[in-house]
C-alpha cells in the first residue's frame, strides 16, 4: 500500500529499500523468503527469483549480514554440507523499520529545531 508522504508516493519495497540499503534483488530475495513456510537452499531460491548463482549468493550474504535472513547448515549424508535460508520473523522486521523511522524523525526533528 503507498503511503503519501508530503509531495511523494512511497511503496513499502522503498521503505524497504531505504531503511537497510538494499537492491532489487535482494527485495526480491527477502520478499520470496517471507512467504516461504520451508527454509530453502540457493538452489531453490534461484528457481524462484530467476538470477544466476552469483547473483543469489551475493544478495543472500548481504541479507544475512542485514540481519534480515536466517541461515542453518545442513550437513550432507556423503559428507559437506549445504546452507538453507529464511527469513526472519515479519515482526522482527517491523521492529527494526520501526526503529529507523523512529531515529530518522529523531534527526529530522533535530534539524527542524535547529532552523
Amino acid at each position: 500500500m503507498p503511503l503519501n508522504f508530503v509531495c511523494r508516493t512511497v511503496t513499502l519495497e522503498q521503505v524497504l529499500r531505504c531503511s537497510f540499503g538494499l537492491n532489487k534483488t535482494e527485495i526480491s530475495i527477502l520478499r520470496h523468503l517471507l512467504y516461504q513456510k520451508e527454509e530453502e537452499n540457493i538452489e531453490e531460491i534461484m528457481k524462484h527469483v530467476k538470477k544466476d548463482r552469483t547473483t543469489i549468493q551475493r544478495g543472500v550474504k548481504r541479507l544475512f549480514q542485514k540481519e534480515l535472513l536466517k541461515r542453518r547448515q545442513l550437513n550432507l549424508k556423503d559428507g559437506g554440507y549445504v546452507f538453507i535460508y529464511s527469513a526472519r520473523p515479519k515482526a522482527e522486521l517491523k521492529e527494526k523499520i520501526n526503529k529507523i523511522f523512529h531515529t530518522f524523525q529523531e534527526m529530522v526533528g533535530a534539524e527542524i529545531q535547529k532552523w
